[in-house]
């Protein structure tokens, strides 16, 4: 029974090929020892690999009892040996988190070693309900109330290589009947006794009075885990759409939404892309709180213009015009590769057929025209707005391409001569707050002539007069 529950779950559910190898990570419990052996009798593949997390005396002898056994089976097998305690301590983690880091990093680096197929942990049913148990107490969503899956990638460890829980369909008892019928005796950790640690506590103490009310908890609890997986994996199908219609951009450290899209979502939906997104950027944080969430969303419905609120684990929330950004306190916001100056400080001089370096490989070029086409003379809106034409003898040379001033007026093309503060203007021009110090502004003296890539100005402007024209123009190397 215990062997045809296993093999079903081994290529059905977990997707692994007997050919390929599997790197099975080995304790020495009960739960992993049955893993391996009944994954060797079915003919599976298995590289067998033991962390020895060096927090019990017994430890080295439990890695040497691992290898024995793994050897009487003809299993290839690897071990290391890493001080937890003292790890944990360095990175300010619980001893359980570092524990599980650590064995997780170790893991995947002999999976890609030794190019396997997967790795597989010993995870079952009574570990399933324990994990949705710890999941509801701290406040989870969905996601986190469906438990683990059998096969899940998880990017933090490998982007390719999946991690498998054969075991997750069969129950603590079936396991330790299977191991009875076996000549295999587990390592008793007596750690798994220690109720200072919460899962224990959960195990020892809270289940037990919960199946005092129910006989049939547990049984309830992985039933409802395994419900909700399958709704979390449609909605996470729904949700793969909405992400793709709102997303605007992903970089290092940060995760931008068009927010008109975001704010049209559904609640649910517009939780489940934000949790996504902290995901995304802090892939080693478990869980996304319930508060962080609801105070992004909260922000974002009541906010009319720019600002921006702390989320969790050192990210903000920026709403920067019409975008949304999830970011790293240290990350820069998002550019969007404009034709930027490469600090607010900069000032260059500019003649025909020179040209200034800006970011993201733009370039303001200047060069001379001759002719006036007729359809041009008295206006330039008909040209594109990478590109402006002014009246060479209006103008004092050379120019000066530099960034705004305090003060700064000029007179937009298509406003009659009227002059306008050059803030308001790029405020009507819907340029963000952070970019504004950074727009160039090309200059005749100290008259703005051209703000590039947006309008030239009217005092400059070509006409039925204009001898020679002045062609500026943005383009990239």
């Amino acid at each position: 029974m215990f062997l045809d529950d296993l093999e079903k779950a081994a290529l059905m559910k977990c997707g692994l090929n007997r050919e390929k190898p599997i790197v099975v990570g080995v304790s020495g419990g009960a739960d992993s020892l049955a893993l391996m052996h009944g994954l060797h009798l079915l003919g599976f593949s298995l590289l067998v690999a033991h962390l020895d997390h060096a927090i019990r005396p017994e430890s080295r002898t439990e890695a040497v009892y691992v290898a024995s056994l793994a050897e009487s089976l003809g299993l290839p097998f690897v071990k290391a040996r890493m001080d937890v305690k003292s790890i944990a301590e360095k990175k300010n983690e619980s001893l359980e988190e570092a524990a599980r880091n650590l064995r997780y990093r170790f893991l995947f680096d002999q999976a890609r070693q030794h190019g396997a197929q997967a790795v597989a942990v010993a995870h079952h049913a009574d570990d399933q309900v324990e994990t949705v148990l710890m999941h509801f107490l701290r406040g989870a969503a969905l996601p986190g109330l469906s438990g683990m899956p059998c096969r899940q990638v998880i990017p933090l460890w490998d982007e390719n290589i999946p991690l498998v829980r054969p075991l997750l369909d069969l129950w603590r008892g079936d396991i330790e009947a299977y191991i009875a019928e076996t000549d295999m005796t587990p390592c008793i950790d007596l750690s798994n006794q220690d109720i200072t640690y919460f899962r224990n506590r959960l195990r020892h103490e809270l289940i037990p009075t919960l199946e005092a009310y129910n006989p049939q908890f547990r049984q309830t609890i992985w039933r409802m885990a395994n419900v909700f997986r399958e709704e979390d994996r449609y909605l996470d199908d729904l949700g793969e759409t909405a992400w793709k219609t709102c997303l605007d951009a992903t970089s290092e450290g940060l995760v931008s939404f068009h927010r008109p899209e975001f704010i049209a979502l559904p609640k649910a939906m517009q939780r489940r892309i934000l949790r996504r997104a902290v995901s995304m950027l802090r892939p080693d944080l478990r869980d996304v709180g319930f508060d962080a969430v609801e105070r992004g969303l909260a922000f974002v419905e009541h906010s009319s213009v720019s600002g921006e609120v702390d989320l969790a684990a050192r990210l903000r929330l920026v709403i920067v015009e019409d975008v949304l950004v999830v970011k790293d306190w240290d990350s820069a916001l998002p550019d969007w590769e404009n034709p930027l100056l490469t600090e607010d400080s900069f000032q260059q001089m500019l003649e025909p057929d020179e040209h200034v370096d800006l970011r993201h490989g733009w370039r303001i070029r200047a060069e001379l025209l001759s002719s006036v086409p007729d359809d041009l003379v008295g206006s330039a809106v008909q040209l594109e707005a990478t590109e402006a034409w002014l009246d060479l003898d209006c103008l004092q040379m050379p120019l000066t391409v530099r960034g705004r001033s305090v003060g700064d007026r000029w007179c937009p093309l298509g406003m009659g001569g009227h002059s306008q503060k050059l803030s308001d203007f790029l405020i009507n021009q819907k340029i963000p707050t952070h970019l504004r110090d950074l727009w160039p502004l090309v200059c005749s003296e100290e008259d703005i002539v051209w703000i590039a890539g947006l309008r030239p100005s009217d005092t400059y402007k070509v006409t039925s007069d204009t001898k020679v024209i002045l062609r500026l123009y943005l383009d990239q190397a």
